[in-house]
């Protein structure tokens, strides 16, 4: 009965958010906020667990610890220790952490050391099922999704999106000499890449040598195309499966009872065009790796960003919308420049978000529920978002004041994730990243397979090969879903 009260409050949630938020958002006198916190009878201290970047929210842990007494204690864990220093502790049940950060796709692997959120409100709310109802109408109703369950059981309040989207240099890509040579070099006009083919071409056709010229001035140094994450760390398999999802592909197709569109899963099959995809995407990775910097097959976002932002890339494609503000200063470092801000070729990007949400080892979930509720709340993600936080709430992205050109620097990405957003959200159930049971672990084959493809260790049809073999050994191992031939 409960799951079924879980199920009926995210749908609705859902379909409001696809309805549109201006027709039942809150009022400015309604909305959540740090005044509607009640007295805590709970008074043990809490430990939370934060996301690299995250430094951001820790004024608000000071301002919920005034008002509630509750003292709060932070943890800043970069992103690539965080899945195993997290979990560890969860099997485990330490209770060290009162409050986890989760990566979305890591969702049904942990579910069981989670507390489901509607059930927190049933128990520590005065507006209940109703209020938390409320309360999410704000979200893009994707990134609910991916914060919660195959079976729609919310597992956490998302509190920051990384969906991905293309960075470029707006001043190269307008020049006159730059746009009339690549239309008679590739036979198109110039202008941001719709297809990974022609990102391929523009990748290509950007990468000089010191001595050439870009916008008629001589280089001093060598450009690069494209930044690239290549490196052995989780980045480099979200190019990839950028690329996969934008032409229909999935790393597993998620197979549903009767063969339906919906319905609940029972396995996972890696089809025939699923591998004809999968080897495409390797292939144009492998390509792409000709067209960026010396240092690329060891990096990840901070040097691909670094790149761009010192005028040494002309593209950053896909990029984390998260890191707006590290390539935005290109137009401070480099006389002339001008970023723009533009969708991924196929608007399927990598996406997800980072949510908090209690341990079930929690020594007080009750301070728990609040504090995360506040951190997600509208006023604490707009005042975030001021300051460049890429927000998950649409109703805060979609504040007419982030128009103004004083925000371009840091929030210039706004537009282009509105539009993925409303693109991808209706994809996100059938991904195996929100399905999997095992895929924080498949999360870490995928960084393998997809690492060792950009080095050329295998070729791109190895590559498929390698990732069908480990795909099946770790969803059969580890996964409560099997893996369908």
């Amino acid at each position: 009965m409960r799951k079924k009260v879980f199920r009926i409050v995210f749908l609705a949630v859902i379909l409001v958010a696809f309805i549109g938020t201006s027709a039942f958002s809150a009022t400015a006198q309604d909305r959540f906020s740090l005044k509607d916190i009640p007295e805590i009878k709970n008074k043990k201290a809490i430990h939370v667990a934060l996301a690299d970047l995250a430094d951001i929210c820790v004024p608000y842990l000071k301002k919920f610890m005034d008002k509630t007494g509750v003292k709060v204690t932070h943890e800043i864990i970069v992103f690539n220790a965080l899945y195993g220093k997290e979990i560890m502790e969860l099997q485990a049940r330490t209770g060290a952490y009162d409050i986890v950060v989760t990566e979305s796709s890591w969702t049904n692997e942990w579910k069981n050391y989670l507390y489901p959120i509607p059930d927190l409100a049933l128990k520590y709310d005065p507006q209940g099922l109703a209020g938390l109802q409320r309360y999410l109408a704000g979200f893009d109703p994707g990134m609910l999704r991916m914060a919660s369950t195959r079976d729609d059981v919310l597992m956490g309040i998302p509190v920051q999106t990384y969906t991905m989207i293309m960075a470029y240099r707006k001043d190269v890509f307008e020049n006159s000499d730059e746009k009339a040579n690549f239309k008679k070099i590739y036979g198109y006009e110039l202008a941001p890449a719709i297809t990974w083919e022609q990102l391929l071409n523009q990748a290509e056709f950007f990468t000089r040598k010191k001595g050439d010229k870009l916008k008629g001035e001589t280089l001093d140094h060598d450009i690069y195309g494209m930044s690239m994450m290549a490196g052995r760390y989780p980045h480099v398999q979200d190019e990839v499966g950028s690329r996969l999802w934008s032409k229909g592909g999935r790393w597993a197709t998620t197979v549903r009872e009767g063969g339906l569109v919906v319905g609940n899963p029972v396995g996972f099959k890696i089809t025939e065009n699923d591998k004809k995809l999968l080897e495409w995407s390797f292939s144009n990775y492998q390509q792409s790796m000709k067209f960026a910097p010396p240092g690329s097959d060891n990096a990840y976002w901070d040097f691909a960003s670094a790149e761009f932002a010192a005028g040494n890339t002309m593209i950053l494609c896909p990029m984390y919308s998260s890191i707006w503000p590290l390539v935005s200063p290109v137009e401070k470092k480099v006389p002339g420049a001008k970023v723009g801000a533009f969708v991924t070729p196929g608007m399927r990007p990598y996406t997800g978000n980072f949510f908090l949400s209690p341990s079930v080892d929690s020594k007080n979930p009750e301070a728990s529920y609040w504090l995360l509720k506040y951190l997600g709340s509208y006023g604490v993600q707009e005042a975030m978002c001021d300051g460049g936080w890429a927000t998950p709430r649409v109703d805060v992205l979609e504040l007419p004041k982030y128009r103004e050109p004083k925000y371009y620097a840091s929030l210039g990405w706004i537009p282009s994730i509105l539009e993925t957003f409303k693109s991808q959200a209706s994809d996100a159930n059938d991904y195996l990243h929100f399905n999997s049971s095992a895929f924080g672990k498949l999360y870490d084959q995928m960084m393998v397979v997809s690492h060792e493809n950009a080095v050329k260790k295998r070729t791109p049809k190895e590559s498929v090969q390698e990732w069908i073999k480990q795909f099946t050994e770790i969803q059969t191992k580890y996964g409560d879903l099997p893996v369908i031939k």
